[in-house]
């Protein structure tokens, strides 16, 4: 027995013998080696084939072309990569219909199998309703996180402890950025086994990080918000960009998102006001913010600082075609030594709670605060409620700043006007 084949070993053939082979009544055999034969059939038509039989007695047949289309040579070479397999004991019929079978899915793998190609067809796929700043925020934290990591994996190797050591490791630094990139993880992984790259989701259940602390973002206190505007007047060692940032996430009280995210054309520099477009607010409704005196010399000052034709007011160093980084002002509050005391968010909530602790109006606080009407209808209508009054309150709000800047006693703030005097805002 030769290469799995009972058949003793005849003649070699030959081309000349294949191509003056005549067809007969009834289909005949010219045979080669090793069970490897040419079926000529009586409508003229030559057929390769290999006769073989496996260790467990099993007789097989495989088709191995038509000559001349394929040569004596490509069919003896076809008949050697199956007789090496009949060797081993495996179907050589039964292995071609399966590697014919995975070729689509090993396509597939080639084309779109990485954990950067699922992650963009997923990308595209999940943000068609999302706001563009959250869209933004989670590039930034996927590409920080994950893309440098997985980025040309093939996504169906890559395990549950790889992933729970990556999210670990974020949650050292960031618990609620590590929150969010599982649930990235698990809607990329999903995504993949809907489009059939993998069978399973190796992402770790919410329970392998720490339970959120429910408490509200930390405000600075009066006292603290004074000692933190002197160290950040004083230090020399940050972008200036980055101040600036801070100083109008103070004087707005508008969102550090709101700010970061700013745009040139949402200044409206002849009325000293910022209109912040709806898909740019956390609850969807645009929001109108009266600029100060101090707040409309920090946007001059800025305006000499960043690119000319700059988009945003506060463009990535990275890459200008994206705002400042995320976690910029909580990293300089850090670096400042106020991490446990207060964050850029809970600015609002200490403007918030000096002008309650005064008996300020709470509808006009509230709106500062974007916090408008939970009726719908009486939102929309009332996005520029309250002008003068908002207007009165920043003011204010700017005043009192300035005086805990300098470290002088605040009276709280001084009675205004109507119709105040605006500065007016230096055009592009």
């Amino acid at each position: 027995m030769v290469g799995g084949t009972d058949w003793a070993i005849p003649p070699v053939l030959t081309t000349l013998q294949i191509k003056s082979a005549k067809p007969a009544e009834r289909a005949f055999k010219l045979a080669d080696t090793g069970g490897l034969f040419l079926l000529v059939q009586p409508n003229g038509s030559k057929l390769w084939r290999y006769k073989f039989r496996l260790d467990g007695g099993v007789e097989g047949l495989q088709a191995l072309g038509a000559f001349p289309e394929v040569s004596l040579a490509d069919a003896r070479t076809a008949h050697a990569e199956s007789r090496k397999m009949v060797a081993k004991g495996i179907h050589p019929v039964q292995a071609r219909r399966e590697e014919r079978e995975s070729r689509p899915q090993a396509e597939l793998h080639r084309v779109k199998g990485s954990f950067g190609a699922a992650c963009a067809d997923w990308n595209k796929a999940s943000s068609t309703d999302l706001r563009s700043a959250t869209v933004l925020q989670r590039n930034r934290e996927i590409e920080k996180d994950l893309t440098l990591r997985f980025k040309d994996r093939p996504i169906s190797k890559i395990t549950r402890l790889e992933l729970t050591a990556a999210l670990k490791e974020v949650e050292a630094r960031a618990p609620e950025v590590a929150r969010n990139l599982r649930n990235y993880l698990w809607g990329i992984f999903e995504y993949a086994i809907d489009s059939g790259l993998i069978a399973d989701n190796p992402v770790p259940p919410v329970r392998v990080l720490r339970k959120r602390n429910q408490a509200n973002h930390p405000a600075l206190s009066r006292n603290l918000l004074g000692e933190f505007l002197r160290k950040l007047d004083a230090i020399d060692t940050i972008h200036e960009q980055t101040r600036t940032a801070m100083l109008l996430v103070v004087l707005t009280a508008c969102r550090k998102a709101e700010v970061i995210g700013g745009k040139w054309r949402e200044i409206v520099p002849d009325a000293a006001e910022w209109e912040i477009p709806a898909e740019r607010m956390k609850a969807g409704r645009a929001h109108w913010v009266p600029l100060s005196r101090q707040a409309v010399m920090l946007l001059n000052e800025l305006r000499a600082l960043v690119p000319e034709g700059s988009v945003y007011l506060f463009p990535n160093r990275r890459d200008p075609d994206r705002p400042m980084a995320d976690r910029s002002l909580n990293a300089l509050m850090e670096r400042l030594g106020f991490s446990g005391d207060g964050t850029p968010h809970g600015m609002r909530a200490t403007f918030g709670t000096h002008f309650n602790a005064i008996g300020s109006s709470v509808d006009v606080i509230e709106h500062c605060l974007a916090h408008a009407p939970g009726n719908r209808v009486r939102a929309a209508y009332n996005r520029h409620a309250y002008q003068v009054e908002r207007r009165e309150m920043l003011h204010a709000w700017a005043d009192h700043v300035d005086q805990l800047r300098s470290g002088l006693p605040s009276v709280g703030p001084p009675p205004r006007k109507h119709g105040l005097t605006r500065t007016r805002i230096v055009d592009p």
